[in-house]
């Protein structure tokens, strides 16, 4: 068991900490980003929780640019998480796809090299559905 919380459909968990929630930020305006994470609740769930807005938008800001977000053990201590985003065909993001694993190698740029392939594969795939 990877995670202590139970997660069932409907279920929420904030932005500014989860892979997806950042995927999904930076698929956003700047500032409209920046209003999200502002009028959160930015209290940490973890000891490695990022809680300065400046440092979630820095995140959220590389997420955009790399095309994925990383997320390690903020959500919750040994989780971590890896998303992308889930394109219409006009390239819009319409959702996010995540993969969730222990936090067992000492690395987390392990979970890129080992995940990151794997969930392209998908959104790629999800992308010719939606096209």
């Amino acid at each position: 068991r990877v995670m202590s919380i139970g997660l069932m459909p409907g279920s929420r968990l904030p932005a500014h900490s989860t892979s997806m929630g950042r995927v999904l930020l930076a698929a956003m305006p700047d500032a409209e980003a920046r209003r999200v994470i502002e009028a959160s609740d930015l209290s940490p769930r973890t000891r490695f929780s990022l809680t300065d807005p400046e440092e979630i938008m820095a995140q959220v800001q590389a997420a955009r640019t790399r095309g994925y977000a990383m997320v390690d053990q903020e959500v919750e201590i040994s989780l971590r998480s890896l998303a992308v985003p889930v394109l219409n065909s006009k390239g819009a993001v319409v959702a996010a796809l995540n993969t969730g694993m222990a936090a067992t190698q000492p690395d987390p740029a392990e979970l890129v090299e080992s995940y990151l392939p794997a969930l392209l594969k998908v959104q790629a795939g999800i992308a010719r559905i939606l096209g």
